[in-house]
């Protein structure tokens, strides 16, 4: 009707008038609804009268015509169906007046309007829809105009606005009083209150993040769509687009201030508002959101999450319109969305001015509904005004997406409850990745939806889905800067917050809607094509996006289902489920438009034709096939083809006496279809895949089916064309030779085989060319086989004709089976084949081995049939023995490698100690003995070898040494057995050649400080302890450096300031100078140290290398001196784990078997009676848990039932006693050849274990596919392969080569999270591959993880320790890996949150030039980190810690010169062990946490720590230090004996003499010439100054203790206030002793010893120092 004339309006008018009269008008009886009321809770009866007495007196209530016949001259037909008013749903008693209204006249309920204002008639006003029976012109305008202004309606600040697609003028403002009025006008039908508007969003539940749309949104966007070129329109509370993550496409901008209309890719195209005071419509601007709500909302939908890309939307790719329909407060009334819908619905295919792929608008989503007033049911039928103007943008071509509602009620409403709305249900996924725990949330609104009674129950099928909605993560707004609505606000930028609801799940569907339109465009799919769908042809687009919601989305078996709708099952709580983007994606891939399960009827006529495999041609099982075909001219003739269906089957027999069954092996299904571009793109050429599983053998009479039938443009399909395909088995198997022994001479090898037609046995050494060995035929096959014949089992037809299909035979005969043909009665004969043969046919061939070298092949086999399909082959190792045994020795690296310190080198400067490797092999059959290796630089021998034995198949790494003398490109030469003293199978392998430059160091000085030349004396300072740092100092240029001054400064809070200094005379030119500093630590942690070079005269070429910072820790950590032990040659420690306190458990490796020490507290080793394996393939990890066991995982080889070398991964544990637990296979035996396990890890949590690693398979399905996936094992204490689960494609289709993927890391998050670090290759930035490492994570039982993030690039070594607070629910991530080739690498470290996003502060990457090793182990002060690199010296050995709850990262000190072993860690005992190797043998040294109690005897365990000695040493000067007391002990004892008699003597020569009195308290030892002083030995002089330069060194030690002691004795006198009355007098005579008293007592000045004089003496020789006192005062 809207595209016809007005004349021809007006004459359908007349005409509908006329049919009134004429029809049958009268209205039935019609059950009202009960309404609640809102003060008792009773329910109001529907017999009450709910119009006030001035309404009747206006209008007759039941005689109001409300079907008027004629229509105004300016009127319009009717955009809405005559008559829809009479069943709306808030008019009980059917009198046009909103039964709400009602209420409100009667003074039982008050205006909810949020723009009411005080009447005239005291009332607050009331905000209505009038409705009319046709669309209003201007004369319905003016009568109502004429109403309100009647009644005190103000038109100023009021909302007046006429419908364009309702049949509605929608006004506010209105006196109550007018209310009858206005109903009373001509062609009004109904008065409807506004609903009030509210956004649907409960409490937000802060800082958590958006689990369920990472997971969902990755899934869809692995697809390749992002929802780009489609224009979503979000009716909200605005949008604050200058977010960085709804500003533009590329997140390039990062200034919020700028204008859509600034930037190069912007998101927002348009927007209005209809929320302004006083205004009637939606004016076009771009408005802001004072709420919150709508930017969140929009984040959801179509965010890019700015440039972290964390918290992106389902739909990135998508434009933004924005709508405000609702005000800053978060709520409206119905004006504001009507005149946004309308808005958007005039806008539909607006063309925005920005490019082609952003016009109009596809997607409106609306996160909003009704408020729930008290009075009236919340569940609508659908017939409010917002609900029809959502019916007409639906059939106008849009796809609206509405919210349910979050009271938990049975509650559809507003725009939920429109017929062709879409409406979403709310998820709460628990905040886990996994969605098996996803429920629908206890506040998400259910459904039906309360029935229109119009027939169509799909209608009230609400809601459509459900989606997560719990604590989504996404853009916040700007927020106001004043308190009051609408105040102005401040910019958005990059913050986000967590909000939970049905508002949250709305856009979240909107988003897929997007990227399923994305995918119905690229496809061409009739849904998106606007041309058919305005012709009436194409489904409607909202149709079809409901359509591949219903049939796709997770429905799930334990949900009740409460209806259904053409075959998909309906949940009043769930809807048709769970929203699943990919599987979404994959329907709409496979399927057009047809949803059934075949092809429809009626039928007619045959259009697709098979091309391959050829009618019944053979198949192989376990073989993958493409079924090809065309359309033929008979489906051109009959119109377009629109659809092609496919699907194939297998039919076999279980046995002889069992019906014939068949298993789907593709189910109808649309192939992929190649268009004809010459033909208007039409269908004509497809193709579709299919596998053939492998049967149990005794299967019979086994035929694939293969049907495809096509649909033509009337929707009518053709006749079904079918093949079939006899199936045939192909298998090879391998009896001799064994490979046990060595063969000579011509031998047999045979076996058995499987094969169709015939079987050609071909065979190779190791990767040579195959060679067909011998072939056998089945006697009957042919070239028509080959092409495809169809053979009858029965020589005669049902008619009793003979049978052209017979072949003499049945399709059996050709795999070799014996044929066993029966006569029937009727004279035809039946095919049959023996039921006990199944094909298997012996095979033979000779082979002359004299023709090939003595030593070891790989000797391969297998089978081609006649079908061209090849078997897997069969390896087997053998080894050749026909000539006398002689060694071969010859190089395998095929290029000589230059290194300095391990490091690969391309240059070197002239006199650098370098290193030159090579690696040999004997590869004959005979060990060589005295091997001579030299290495010459231009002919002159520069080093020499001899290696005493080199057994037969053995490698050994040569390692040479060199000093180049001279520049210039050296041409240098190895060379084995130089002069031909070992007699070899081949003598011209013996040599390798290589050409390296040698540079010239620079004329000059050139003075650094190079990366690790810094290192510490302890190895680990200590707080408040002495330090020496030592300093290296290179001199590069070929000039002495003279005068060298360096400065060691520490960084403080202050900045640098000195510590110490020091210098070195000469630093010669290419050498280098030890220099060494002193400083005491004032702190433990990290500190950092500057070392600066200045020369005296200036002369250095290079001032930018003359300082070297360096952070060094200081540790309460002390490292123990070496133990070294010794094992077989061959043997390496491989791990090393704690049990208890008092024991451990060493693992070694020897040619794969690994054997087990028990290891005591002490580190002593000793040696188990059994074996762990004797296959290990090399990957081990261990870990031990507190119920004194330790789990051990490990990759070994097995030999299977058929010989076949395997593969597999294997756990069990094992005790202080070396008693391990059964052995556990995890995982299926796996091929060498086929594939590997490998970088395995293992973490355990209480009694659960997780186990995590590569796999490749190389053979992946049975196909040539080449794959790699990491797999997770879990278990919670396991007993038996069964207890475990495998998720088998935890991350899939890795690009990594074996040989370069390191370990991966596995940690337990909090919960059932987990954590994962692991390498792939990657190309992007720079486009050249290398390996890189990805973080993930996910849960336990998550098949697949989809959050993938890229943190390292060049890659190795990745090790992770996860910290999951369980009381804040919080993760910590502790990483390290090193980027970089060995000559540049690095060492990084980082600390991070659960999404790998780095802690500020926490991340460093320091040069570790030649890293080799990492490992990290975690204790109670932070992760302890041990790697190696080389530095100036050679390789060496560093130590640091992380304390990520200080926020610190200490790397590192030089601990060990060497490389770095294995590390264990018991924290009980507060010890890590690590084990290094050291010349040929491997020392054990320990790094202990001081201040926690060792072992037993602690004290004696603490002394020997100090020492820095290992057991067997400290053991050792424990013994001599016993006997040295000893020895002193005695001579202390004699010494004393002798002395008491010596002051015997002197005691009795002083009473006769009266000489000298020395008191017997203070004398401690005296010699015999410092007794007997008399006068005249004294000499009467003047005071003498010290004589302390002459005194021998014993007096002085005397001397020294004796102060020492009198100093100590004075303090402590002092501390304790007391003073010997001895001392006092002493004292006090001294002071006053004159000259010639007689026994006079003195002090002595220098060792405070006390003696008596005789009278006339003024100075005097103390017996005791011999040091002279003067005796003047």
């Amino acid at each position: 009707m809207r595209a016809m004339s007005q004349r021809t309006r007006k004459l359908v008018a007349i005409l509908v008038g006329m049919l009134i009269l004429v029809m049958d008008t009268t209205v039935g009886a019609v059950s009202n609804h009960d309404i609640e009321s809102s003060t008792d809770g009773s329910f109001l009866e529907s017999g009450i009268d709910y119009a006030g007495p001035s309404h009747c007196e206006i209008v007759d209530c039941i005689g109001k015509d409300r079907l008027p016949k004629h229509t105004p001259l300016d009127s319009r037909p009717p955009v809405m169906d005559y008559g829809w008013w009479m069943d709306y749903s808030y008019d009980a008693n059917k009198d046009g007046m909103d039964d709400r209204l009602q209420l409100i006249q009667s003074n039982k309920r008050e205006s909810i309007s949020k723009t009411a204002i005080m009447g005239d008639d005291g009332r607050m006003t009331v905000a209505i829809i009038v409705h009319y029976a046709w669309h209003p012109g201007n004369s319905d305008v003016e009568a109502i105009h004429g109403v309100l202004f009647e009644n005190g309606w103000e038109e100023a600040g009021s909302w007046f606005m006429a419908m364009d697609h309702l049949d509605a003028i929608v006004l506010d403002h209105v006196p109550v009083n007018a209310l009858d009025p206005i109903l009373a006008l001509d062609g009004v039908v109904l008065v409807e209150e506004q609903n009030v508007i509210v956004p649907y969003l409960d409490k937000a539940a802060k800082g958590s993040k958006v689990r369920s749309s990472a997971v969902y949104e990755d899934a869809i966007r692995g697809l390749g769509y992002h929802g780009s070129g489609i224009v979503i329109a979000i009716l909200d509370t605005g949008v604050d687009n200058e977010h960085f993550s709804l500003d533009d496409f590329s997140d390039n901008n990062n200034d919020n201030t700028k204008d859509p209309d600034d930037l190069e890719d912007p998101k927002w195209l348009a927007g209005c508002d209809s929320t302004g005071i006083g205004q009637s419509g939606c004016n076009d601007e771009d408005p802001d959101d004072g709420d919150g709500h709508g930017t969140h909302v929009a984040g959801i939908a179509l965010g890019t999450g700015d440039r972290t890309r964390v918290n992106q939307g389902y739909a990135p790719g998508s434009y933004l319109v924005d709508v405000k329909v609702m005000q800053d407060y978060g709520g409206s009334n119905s004006q504001s969305v009507l005149a946004g819908l309308q808005w958007v619905i005039n806008n539909k295919d607006t063309d925005w001015g920005n490019n082609e792929s952003s016009n109009g608008i596809q997607i409106v989503s609306m996160s909003f509904g009704r408020r729930d007033d008290g009075f009236t049911d919340s569940n609508d039928n659908g017939d409010s005004a917002e609900a029809q103007l959502v019916n007409q943008a639906s059939e106008g071509g849009l796809v609206c997406v509405a919210a349910i509602g979050n009271d938990g009620a049975n509650n559809v409403n507003s725009v939920g409850a429109a017929d062709t709305a879409i409406t979403v249900g709310w998820i709460d996924d628990k905040n886990t990745i996994s969605r098996s725990d996803d429920v629908i949330s206890e506040n998400s609104n259910y459904g039906p939806r309360t029935d229109d009674n119009d027939g169509d129950r799909f209608d009230e099928l609400k809601p459509w889905v459900v989606a997560p909605g719990s604590n989504i993560n996404s853009a916040k707004n700007g927020e106001s800067s004043g308190i009051i609505p609408g105040s102005e606000n401040n910019r958005a930028s990059d913050d986000y917050e967590s909000l939970s609801g049905t508002s949250m799940s709305t856009p979240a569907v909107a988003g897929l809607i997007a990227i399923m339109m994305e995918i119905g465009e690229e496809r061409g799919m009739e849904f998106m094509s606007e041309e058919l769908i305005e012709e009436g042809k194409g489904i409607e687009r909202y149709e079809a996006i409901r359509y591949y919601l219903r049939t796709a989305s997770e429905f799930r078996s334990s949900w009740s289902i409460d209806d259904t709708f053409e075959g998909n099952s309906w949940n009043e709580k769930y809807g048709f489920g769970i929203i699943d983007g990919g599987a979404i994606a994959q329907t709409m891939f496979n399927l057009d438009t047809n949803g059934s399960g075949g092809p429809g009827w009626p039928r007619q006529g045959h259009w697709a034709e098979i091309e391959s495999p050829n009618a019944f041609s053979w198949v192989i099982e376990g073989q993958t096939y493409n079924l090809r075909g065309h359309i033929n001219e008979h489906g051109e003739a009959n119109g377009t083809i629109q659809e092609i269906l496919v699907s194939v089957e297998m039919e076999f027999k279980r046995s002889a006496q069992t019906p014939k069954e068949s298993i789907s092996l593709l189910n109808w299904s649309n192939p992929i279809i190649i268009r004809d571009s010459t033909n208007n793109d039409a269908m004509s050429n497809w193709t579709a895949m299919f596998e053939i599983p492998e049967l149990p053998e005794e299967y019979l009479d086994k035929m694939v089916v293969a049907n495809v039938a096509a649909r033509n443009d009337l929707d009518r399909w053709s006749n079904i064309t079918e093949f079939e395909y006899p199936v045939g088995r192909l298998n090879i198997t391998m009896g001799g030779p064994s490979g046990q022994k060595g063969l000579s001479g011509t031998v047999d090898v045979e076996g058995e085989f499987q094969s169709v037609g015939n079987a050609t046995i071909q065979w190779r050494l190791d990767n040579n060319d195959w060679v067909d060995a011998i072939t056998y035929h089945d006697g009957r096959w042919g070239e028509e086989d080959l092409e495809g014949t169809k053979h009858a089992y029965s020589s005669r037809t049902e008619d009793d004709e003979p049978n052209p299909s017979w072949q003499g035979h049945g399709y059996c005969a050709h795999m070799f089976r014996r044929v066993q043909n029966s006569q029937q009665q009727d004279g035809s004969i039946l095919a049959k084949c023996a039921n006990d043969d199944y094909g298997w046919t012996k095979w033979e061939f000779k082979w002359d081995t004299t023709l090939h070298k003595d030593e070891s092949y790989r000797l391969s086999v297998r089978l081609v049939s006649a079908t061209g399909v090849m078997s897997e082959e069969i390896r087997r190792t053998v080894t050749l023995d026909n000539t006398p045994p002689t060694p071969d020795l010859q190089f395998v690296s095929g290029s000589i490698t230059v290194q300095e310190y391990g490091v690969p080198m391309k240059e070197a400067y002239v006199n650098t100690f370098l290193e030159v490797r090579a690696k040999i092999r004997n590869t004959g059959d005979k060990a060589a003995t005295d091997v001579g290796v030299i290495l010459e630089e231009w002919e002159a021998r520069r080093d020499e070898y001899i290696i005493p034995l080199i057994n037969s198949g053995e490698y050994v790494d040569l390692v040479l040494y060199w000093n180049p003398s001279q520049a210039g490109d050296a041409r240098i030469v190895i060379n084995i057995d130089p002069y031909g003293q070992i007699e070899e199978l081949d003598e011209t392998n013996n040599e390798l050649v290589g050409v390296f430059p040698v540079i010239p160091r620079p004329e000059g000085v050139d003075l650094t400080v190079r990366t690790g030349a810094i290192t510490t004396d302890p190895a680990v300072p200590r707080p408040f302890e002495q330090t020496v740092v030592n300093v290296r100092v290179d001199n590069l240029g070929s000039t002495d450096a003279l005068g060298v001054e360096a400065t060691l400064e520490e960084l403080s809070d202050r900045g640098w300031e000195r510590v110490s200094s020091a210098s070195a005379g000469l630093i010669q030119g290419g050498y280098y100078s030890e220099l060494a500093f002193l400083m005491i630590p004032n702190r433990t942690g990290p500190i950092d140290l500057r070392v600066s070079l200045v020369l005296d005269d200036g002369s250095d070429m290079n001032w930018d290398n003359n300082a070297r910072i360096k952070t060094i820790l200081v540790d309460q950590t002390i490292l123990t001196g070496p133990k070294v032990v010794e094992f077989e040659v061959g043997e390496e420690p491989v791990s090393v784990v704690r049990i208890d306190e008092e024991n451990g458990i060493l693992i070694t490796d020897k040619g794969g078997e690994m054997s087990l020490f028990k290891m005591s507290n002490n580190n002593d080793l000793e040696r188990c009676s059994n074996l762990l394996d004797d296959r290990w393939t090399g990957d081990l990890v261990t870990r031990t848990t507190d119920d004194g066991f330790a789990h051990i995982v490990w990759t070994r080889r097995f030999l299977d039932s058929y010989g076949f070398l395997m593969q597999t991964l294997s756990y069990t544990t094992i005790d202080a006693t070396c008693k391990t637990s059964p052995v556990q296979d995890l995982l299926p035996g796996l091929p060498l050849t086929d594939g590997k396990y490998w970088g395995v890890d293992m973490d355990i949590r209480d009694s659960e274990i997780v186990i995590a690693g590569y796999h490749r398979d190389i053979f992946t399905g049975g196909t040539m596919g080449d794959e790699t996936n990491i797999f997770l094992l879990y278990s919670e204490a396991p007993a038996t392969p069964d207890d475990w689960t495998l998720s088998s494609e935890l991350i899939d289709n890795l690009d990594i080569p074996t040989y370069a993927a390191d370990r991966l890391a596995i940690e337990f998050g909090l919960d059932d999270s987990m954590h994962l670090l692991y390498q792939s290759t990657r190309n992007d930035s720079t486009g050249e591959e290398r390996l890189g490492l990805w973080y993930a994570h996910g849960e336990l039982g998550q098949p697949n993880w989809a959050y993938r993030k890229s943190v390292g690039d060049e890659a190795s070594l990745p090790k992770m320790v996860v910290i999951a607070d369980d009381k804040e629910e919080t993760e910590t991530i502790v990483a390290l890996w090193r980027e970089g080739d060995s000559q540049g690498s690095e060492l990084f470290c980082v600390v991070t949150d659960s999404t790998f996003s780095v802690i500020e502060g926490l991340e460093t990457a320091i040069p570790a030039r030649g890293m080799s090793g990492l490992d990290v182990a975690e204790t109670d002060r932070g992760v302890q980190v041990f790697f190696d690199r080389v530095g100036p010296g050679g390789p060496q050995v560093e130590y640091g810690i992380i304390d990520y709850e200080d926020g610190l990262i200490g790397l590192s000190n030089k601990i060990i010169t060497g490389q770095i072993g294995i590390v264990g860690r018991y924290d009980d005992l507060g010890e890590t062990t690590l084990v290094l190797p050291s010349s040929g043998d491997w020392q054990f040294r320990s790094l202990i946490d001081d201040g926690l109690t060792q072992k037993e005897g602690g004290f004696t365990e603490r002394i020997r720590s100090s020492l820095g000695l290992d057991q067997e040493s400290f053991e050792i000067l424990v013994i001599g230090v016993a006997f040295a007391v000893l020895i002193l002990g005695f001579v202390t004892l004699a010494s004393m004996t002798a002395q008491g008699l010596g002051w015997a003597r002197r005691r009795r020569a002083l009473e006769s003499k009266d000489s000298v009195k020395i008191e017997d308290d203070v004398v401690d030892l005296i010699d015999d010439s410092d007794l007997a002083v008399s006068a005249n030995e004294v000499e009467i002089v003047a005071p003498l100054k010290e004589e302390s330069d002459e005194m021998d060194d014993g007096a002085a030690r005397r001397r020294s203790r004796r102060s020492e002691r009198m100093s100590d004795d004075i303090e402590a006198a002092t501390e304790e206030e007391v003073a010997s009355n001895e001392e006092a007098e002493i004292d006090a005579f001294v002071s006053k002793s004159k000259l010639g008293e007689t026994g006079s007592q003195v002090v002595c000045t220098s060792c405070s010893g006390r003696f008596a004089v005789g009278v006339g003496v003024s100075s005097a020789k103390c017996p005791i120092c011999d040091e002279r006192v003067s005796l003047i005062r």
